[in-house]
Formats: structure tokens, sequence, C-alpha cells
């Protein structure tokens, strides 16, 4: 069973709808189960269409939401990316309402675990790591991770695993991601075991190549 993290403006539906190829690659070994994030943020990008496609997000979601927030987009009253003062979350150094998403994580690895696996996108990436370092059941089930365009986060005070994790992981990026850089990609991946870590490096931009990865992923998972 694997917990499928979705990124910043999407929803469960929206990420699944993206990985369909994994989960067609895979459906003879991994139950998926997509988990909506806890905040809102409709209408963050209603005003800048191309920057809602950058963060991977789509006009047909159901929900725009999110696992965390920027900390300076609070302080300063902002809600959307045209407001003065403005912090896009992946650049934020101040995060704010994690704590609600590690409550909903641990509520679901209680009614839906024990995950054997968690698939993450951008923000959702890097609240998996987050997740295995603040739920005790999702660090102790979970054995793989596949973390697509994540990165390190920039708050000090966001929790990371204090020792780098003994679980197999798989970290994407698109070399034209605008949005996350290769260095925050590698630092993120810092905290998994290096003798268990690969990367898995695309000529896209920011965002999941479904079927290209399917086919890495699934030859990853039986090696």
């Amino acid at each position: 069973r694997v917990l499928c993290l979705h990124g910043f403006a999407q929803d469960a539906a929206t990420f699944r709808a993206k990985t369909g190829a994994i989960r067609k690659a895979l459906k003879s070994k991994c139950e998926f189960v997509y988990l909506d994030g806890t905040h809102d943020v409709a209408g963050a990008f209603e005003a800048s269409s191309s920057d809602l496609r950058a963060m991977g997000a789509t006009d047909e979601a159901s929900a725009s939401l999110a696992w965390f927030l920027s900390g300076e987009n609070r302080a300063s009253g902002a809600t959307k990316s045209t407001d003065a003062g403005w912090t896009r979350p992946a650049l934020s150094a101040a995060y704010d309402g994690w704590e609600g998403s590690a409550a909903s994580i641990r509520k679901m690895c209680a009614e839906c675990g024990p995950f054997d696996g968690i698939v993450g996108f951008s923000q959702g990436a890097t609240a998996a790591v987050a997740a295995l370092a603040d739920v005790e059941a999702l660090r102790a089930s979970v054995s793989f991770v596949v973390l697509v365009a994540g990165f390190e986060p920039r708050d000090p005070n966001f929790p990371v695993p204090t020792t780098p994790l003994a679980v197999k992981s798989l970290h994407v990026h698109g070399d034209k991601d605008s949005l996350v850089t290769r260095e925050r990609v590698r630092a993120l991946a810092d905290h998994f075991d290096a003798n268990r870590r690969e990367f898995w490096f695309h000529d896209g931009s920011h965002g999941v190549p479904s079927t290209p990865l399917a086919k890495f992923v699934k030859s990853w998972i039986d090696a």
C-alpha cells in the first residue's frame, strides 16, 4: 500500500490522474491511497494560469490544497501570487500549518495503514520527508519512497529526520524545472541512506513524467 501526497494547489484527484501510468504499471504490486492536503489555497494562482501550470496544478482540479503555507504570506496578508509581498511556497523560509497535515497523515495511517511506500510530488515530496520524521507509524512501516521534484525545506524549524533514513529512495527531477533546483533535490535526498538512494533525471520541467517514470519505477521496485 502506497500513500500519495500531491503538490501545492493540487488535490488527491488531480494527483491520481497525473500518476495514472505509475498506478497501471504497479497495479499487480501496489494499492495507491491518495490523501488531500489540509489547507485550502484556492485562488492563489487564479490571475496567473502559467504559475498554476508551473506548480503542476490544472484548471480541472476539484480543489487547490496544500500541506503547509508560507509564513511570510500569513504575516503580510498575501493570498495570491499577484499580491504585494507574496512568497511562493517553495521559496518560503517560514512554513505555517504543518501540524494539521501531520495529524491528517497520522489519522490516515491509523485508518488505512500500514503503508509500505510513499509517492510525493513537489510540496508533497517535502511533506513526505517531514511525515517520516513526525509520524511514527509511517516511519515504522515505509520501506521505499518516490519523491518527484521534492525540495529541501528552508525553514530551519521544519521537521526532518535527524539521521538518514534506511529506506529505499528514488529522487526524480526535471532538467528544465524552474521552481526547484537540483541542489535542493539533492539536499532532500541527503535525508536517506546514500547506499539505498537513486536519482532519475529527465529533460522535462516541474511535473510528473508519468509514462517514462512508470517504466523505471517498476524495474526499480523489483530490483
